[in-house]
C-alpha cells in the first residue's frame, strides 16, 4: 500500500510539474518594461507596439503607470519587429471644467501630453520583440 500511495504522489507531482511548464515552448513574446522622460518615471500614459507589416501582427498595448507596463492577456504580439508609441499624461495645475455627465461647475485638474510627437504619433522608435520574455527601458527626452 505504501509503494502504491508512493507512485500516485510521484505521478501527480509530475504531472502537476508538466502542466506548469505546457506553456513554456510555445511562440509568445511578453513584454513587460519601464518608460521615463527626462529621468522620471511617466505617471500615467500607454504604450503601443504597432507592427511593421500590419498583415503578419496585432497591435498590442498596456497602460503606464508609475513608470511600468507589461502587456498581458490576449494582447500579446508574434515575434517581429515594431514601432512603439508612447503617451504620457502631466498635470498643468489648472482647474477646468469636467464637462458631461459631470454634475454642472464640476472641476477637474488638467492634463496634457507630456511626451514629445517623436516618441507617439509621429514616433521614431523602434523594437525587434522576441519569443519569450522581452524587458524593456524607454528612456526619452523632452528636447526636440
Amino acid at each position: 500500500m505504501c509503494n502504491v500511495s508512493r507512485f500516485t504522489f510521484t505521478s501527480f507531482l509530475l504531472a502537476g510539474f508538466l502542466l506548469l511548464t505546457a506553456g513554456c515552448g510555445d511562440n509568445q513574446v511578453r513584454i513587460r518594461g519601464n518608460v521615463t522622460l527626462d529621468g522620471k518615471p511617466i505617471d500615467t500614459g500607454a504604450i503601443s507596439f504597432i507592427p511593421n507589416d500590419l498583415s503578419k501582427g496585432q497591435t498590442a498595448g498596456a497602460s503606464i503607470t508609475l513608470g511600468e507596463f507589461q502587456v498581458v492577456g490576449n494582447n500579446l504580439p508574434p515575434p517581429g519587429l515594431y514601432r512603439v508609441e508612447i503617451r504620457g499624461q502631466k498635470k498643468t495645475g489648472k482647474q477646468i471644467p469636467a464637462g458631461s455627465p459631470s454634475p454642472p461647475g464640476t472641476m477637474l485638474e488638467e492634463t496634457i501630453e507630456a511626451v514629445p510627437a517623436k516618441y507617439n504619433h509621429k514616433s521614431e522608435l523602434k523594437q525587434e520583440l522576441k519569443t519569450g520574455d522581452n524587458k524593456l527601458n524607454f528612456e526619452l527626452t523632452s528636447q526636440k
